[in-house]
């Protein structure tokens, strides 16, 4: 028993020892700004124990007390830190410094990560802080001027997606179904534009963007590049809840200066006084007086003129009203995001909601999206961990529907309507509303119709289900297998509404029956189509990969290799099912209608199906972080193409060398911390047409009795036949472009100035077009795309950034990008008219720039316009031949150059035409972004600038002819137009900056007369923001908090449109340019 008691009472001192040789170790992280920062690894170098701090940064550790510990702690994007604790020590705080040089960080890239000092290939970052203020309803518009080489195009109507581009790539034909598209991926899955756009910033871990040979590993669909996007996961930790909430509105930047009422009527009498005068450049003789009496005649009455009486009446301000400014209003701007996200070493989740409203500048216009998401990561067993990842997205879009005219229904179509709308112009009398005749765009008057529930909308839902596992195989370190499995389900209801509705005409009075009133003459039914009509479309699509992954090291060597096995189908089923006969007062459904039937009325639906297959291989490799190399394979298969060509085999390679690691560089240039020069070269592909899918069959189709098909029976009587599609061609495959890049990247000044260069080329071959220009009309059939264009494209990219601390409380950084591309035409489709002329652009540039009428300027006096028949007399057979488009040379019209001589100016043949500038778009961009720091206020700038091509005036500010039935974008002379018009040339105004204009055949052609500067720069964004100190926000239970303003479209520092009558972005036709400014709270529990 003795022996027992002695056994035990050992064992508990040995258990009072052990206990005292352990101790727990508590401190707290904050960053440069004292501000706590969870989710930071916390570790005990030297052992596996590890923790994570919680939402106050604080966090708590058991280690054994030995002699000395040392507590390390990471974080991605500060530099690492590690303190040594000595015996009986128990408290580490640690402050992380900014990791300024990103050497460390870990990219994104094509089925996997890569760290940024090794990356062989160019790829750039966006990172989501740089975007989750901006309170936009699609994510693409988010990106504009952040990095060089990713252009985006706006569109401002709400609920318009943005176009992005990548390197300026080159499709032929891309108005039958060719993309530029770059292609999307999402958590490693392909995934469309409109599921990117859905993103909510917040909901984002990283942003890549892969621009060169990087993309192979995508094969077929990286042709225009990538853009990678990692959704948040959960982290170890106490849950932590983040919150942002935003409120602001959307307006103009500028509305287009219109002329006003006074201008616009003098500008129509002063067409008509010349077309009296001297219509077609011979002065007639006749005398217009003020009352449009031609030479004192009231039998000669001009009915178009504007008498002393109705000039009165325009003349009083309080009879104009500028009617897009009227309707056109400040739009509010709603968004609010919430996330949640921690969990343990077995468990993680992130779980996050979104919505963003911003509606119309029109009322009656909504525009919404809203969405969830859920990411769970387990470790159910040692090695293994699964994933679940849930989302689901609503968007909702409406606008009005108007369809008396072959125009599409637009807020763009609104807004040139009422631009053009007269600002004498009632569009109510004595209560009714006004038919107005005179306008010929869409003879709508806009104020009615937002009242009368006649739209269009589109309800959007989004499902999709990512699941993966993952498991460490044993017995071969580094070896890992995975498993990825995706589903999609993508629903769409579009409905349109149009039902009836009275417009009221009236007599007008006033001499000339200009002003507004008078004698109500009809009233007019319109029926708007008196149609419901309902298209609702149904897609799914999987994903499945299976992968083997491996990294290890061995010494000094690094290698990573990946195979993975990939499956993919889509299948979408769409539905086109119309309805007329609406009953009056009846809801916007097919059970309130009479069912009648319409001319060209249809109904139909559509099923479409498609696979692919595909086999990816990778291996990188490198030596001590040295020498670096990569290679890519990658075969797709696809049921596009005949069972011959479906395979395509893709790749690439790339190698780097990091020089500053040399000692010889540490020795020479101790003040470079990084000098990596790389270069890749791959094989991507591309589909330039999407009617080349599945044209290895011949296709027929159902011709009708219409003059343009159907079978002809007895008596020359058209019926109900079969007719063939395009011809078939079972030998069409991918296209194929080799892409090239040369980059180096360096950081110097102890990581304070970083700079990043590249040249890229691409030759794109055997890409899909229409031989439709070289193919003779007697084959009497549409042929097949064939694989025949060859087109290079080739480009500059450099970027320089400096980032500093003045001192511990003021910092600042600054970067500049700039990016240049080009093209040259090596084969494409040409007429056989145009070989060998100015317009054969084989050998050159896509962009050739201008081609058009080369302006010797303003005929300003007869003197002149005689001096000129004289000059080409000769060379046309006599002074009567001379023409400028079918005129006599007059005063107030725009004199060209007479390019082949023959003393006629004509637009027949291309003769007298030239290339009149280098350029058409402005190939050189850059980006000139910065931002200040004191303690924790921030203010951030993104500005944009481009230059290098042609700007005009065209189009609908142009155009002003007397034809009621105007050419397309063209106004009538009842329409006003732009402000600039009010300086024209009058007999009495003969030092006018513009023609005549009656003489619109004779200058509304494409000239350098209407040229200007395209040279633009934009401050696009601004960002305020202020940290509220940590003192503060504890009393109310928050652990961080920071308000912010932001504001969008800032400010344009050059404007080269006369007078500023538009923007310097978007024309008058256009839905404005508008700027946003919204003010919110980012608070962290």
């Amino acid at each position: 028993m003795r022996k027992i008691y002695l056994l035990l009472s050992v064992l508990l001192l040995l258990s009072t020892v052990l206990k005292a040789q352990n101790r727990t170790i508590t401190g707290t992280v904050t960053d440069e700004k004292n501000a706590p920062l969870p989710g930071v690894t916390v570790q005990v170098k030297g052992s596996t124990s590890s923790t994570a701090t919680d939402a106050d940064g604080k966090y708590s550790i058991k280690v054994t007390n030995l002699q000395s510990v040392v507590i390390g702690v990471k974080f991605l994007g500060y530099n690492y830190q590690e303190k040594t604790l000595r015996e009986g020590e128990r408290n580490a705080d640690f402050k992380l410094v900014p990791n300024t040089s990103n050497l460390d960080e870990v990219v994104v890239v094509g089925y996997g990560t890569q760290k940024k000092a090794t990356l062989t290939g160019a790829v750039v970052t966006i990172s989501p802080k740089d975007i989750q203020d901006i309170p936009s309803l699609n994510l693409g518009a988010s990106l504009a001027g952040q990095v060089a080489g990713l252009a985006v195009a706006q569109d401002q109507r709400p609920g318009q997606p943005a176009t992005l581009t990548i390197r300026n790539p080159v499709v032929l034909n891309s108005s039958a179904g060719g993309s530029t598209n770059p292609l999307f991926i999402i958590d490693d899955i392909q995934r469309t534009q409109a599921d990117f756009n859905l993103l909510d910033p917040n909901d984002i871990e990283s942003i890549s963007i892969l621009k060169d040979a990087e993309a192979a590993i995508y094969g077929v669909s990286g042709g225009s590049g990538a853009i990678l996007v990692r959704t948040k996961k959960g982290k170890i930790g106490a849950p932590k809840i983040s919150f942002s909430s935003q409120f602001g509105s959307a307006n103009a930047v500028q509305l287009p200066k219109m002329l006003t009422g006074p201008q616009m009527a003098t500008f129509i009498n002063d067409y008509q006084q010349i077309g009296e005068m001297a219509p077609n450049g011979v002065q007639t003789g006749n005398t217009i007086d003020a009352n449009g009496y031609v030479n004192g005649n009231a039998s000669q009455k001009i009915s178009g003129w504007y008498t002393p009486d109705e000039l009165a009446y325009i003349n009083n301000p309080a009879n104009n009203t500028n009617f897009l400014k009227q309707e056109f209003h400040a739009a509010d701007v709603e968004r609010e995001a919430m996330n949640i996200s921690g969990g343990t070493d077995k468990a993680t989740y992130f779980v996050g909601a979104d919505y963003v409203n911003q509606n119309s500048n029109f009322s009656g216009i909504s525009n919404y999206k809203w969405g969830i998401r859920a990411n769970v990561q387990a470790k159910p067993a040692k090695g293994l961990t699964a994933g679940l990842n849930v989302s689901f997205d609503q968007s909702y879009n409406k606008e009005f529907w108007y369809k008396q005219k072959s125009t599409t229904e637009s807020l763009n179509n609104d807004v040139v309507t009422l631009n053009q709308a007269l600002p004498w112009q009632k569009y109510f009398i004595n209560g009714n509303p006004v038919y107005l005749s005179s306008t010929t765009f869409d003879d709508i008057n806009v104020m009615l119709f937002q009242n009368s529930n006649n739209y269009e909308d589109n309800r959007q839902f989004l499902t999709n289900f990512l699941g993966t596992l993952s498991y460490e195989i044993p017995g071969v370190k580094g070896l890992t297998a995975n498993a990825t499995f995706n589903y999609n389900i993508n629903t769409n209801f579009p409905t349109q509404f149009g039902t009836g509705f009275n417009y009221s005409q009236y007599s007008g009075t006033g001499a000339n029956d200009h002003i507004p009133g008078g004698t109500l003459l009809k009233t007019i039914e319109i029926d708007n189509g008196n149609i419901i009509t309902f298209n609702p479309s149904y897609a799914k699509a999987y994903q499945l990969d299976a992968s083997l992954n491996y990294q290890n090291s061995f010494g000094k060597n690094n290698i990573t290799a990946l195979a993975i096995y990939e499956q993919r189908e889509t299948n979408n089923d769409f539905v086109n099912a119309n309805v007329a006969g609406v009953v009056p007062g009846g809801l916007p459904n097919f059970n309130f209608t009479t069912g009648l039937q319409q001319t060209n009325q249809a109904n139909g639906s559509l099923l479409g199906e498609s696979g692919a297959e595909s086999v990816i291989e990778r291996i990188n490799y490198d030596y001590n972080q040295t020498y670096l190399l990569q290679l890519v394979g990658r075969q797709d298969g696809t049921t596009n193409f005949a069972p011959g060509e479906r395979w395509g085999n893709f790749g690439g390679v790339s190698v780097g060398w990091v020089a500053s690691n040399e000692k010889f560089v540490k020795d020479l240039a101790p003040w470079v911390d990084q000098l990596k020069f790389r270069a890749s070269v791959g094989i991507v592909g591309g589909n330039s047409i999407a009617s080349a899918n599945y044209q290895y069959y011949q296709q027929y189709g159902i011709a009708t009795g219409s003059p343009n098909g159907g079978a002809v029976f007895d008596e020359q009587v058209r019926g109900i036949g079969i007719k063939s599609g395009n011809l078939a061609d079972p030998n069409t495959t991918w296209d194929h472009r080799t892409e090239t890049d040369y980059g180096v990247d360096m950081q110097f000044l102890k990581n304070r100035l970083s700079v990043t260069g590249d040249y890229f080329w691409t030759h794109g071959y055997d890409l899909l077009t229409t031989l439709s220009g070289a193919v003779p009309f007697l084959i009497g059939n549409t042929p097949p795309a064939e694989n025949y264009g060859i087109v290079d494209n080739f480009g500059t990219e450099i970027t320089v950034g400096w980032a500093d601390h003045i001192n511990s409380d003021w910092s600042y950084n600054v970067k500049v990008f700039y990016s240049w591309s080009d093209d040259k035409n090596i084969r494409e489709d040409i007429a056989p008219g145009l070989i060998g002329t100015a317009q054969d652009r084989t050998g050159k540039s896509d962009d050739g720039g201008v081609f058009g009428f080369e302006s010797l300027g303003l005929i300003r006096t007869q003197a002149q316009a005689n001096q000129i028949i004289a000059s080409r007399a000769g060379a046309a057979g006599g002074s009567q031949n001379v023409k400028i488009f079918g005129l006599t040379p007059a005063p107030g019209m725009i004199n060209y150059a007479d390019l082949d001589g023959n003393g006629v100016i004509e637009n027949s043949d291309t003769k007298d035409e030239k290339y009149l500038s280098n350029k058409v778009g402005n190939h050189n961009n850059a980006g000139f972004n910065f931002g200040f720091s004191y303690k924790s206020i921030s203010l951030n700038v993104v500005s944009g600038l481009s230059w290098g091509g042609t700007s005009s005036i065209s189009g609908t500010e142009l155009t002003s002819n007397d034809n009621q039935n105007a050419s397309s974008g063209g106004a009538d002379l009842q329409e006003n137009r732009a402000a600039f018009w009010s300086d024209h040339w009058t007999p009495t105004n003969t030092n006018a900056t513009y023609p005549a204009p009656y003489y619109y055949k004779e200058w509304d052609v494409v000239s350098n007369f209407w040229f200007v500067n395209s040279f633009n720069w934009n401050i696009q964004q601004a960002n305020l923001s202020w940290a509220l100190p940590t003192r503060w926000i504890k009393v109310v239970g928050l652990a961080s908090a920071r308000l912010f303003g932001q504001c969008t479209n800032v400010l344009s520092l050059y404007n080269p449109y006369p007078d500023h009558y538009r923007t310097d972005q978007v024309g008058i036709e256009n839905y404005p340019l508008l700027r946003t400014f919204t003010f919110g709270l980012n608070a962290g529990f």
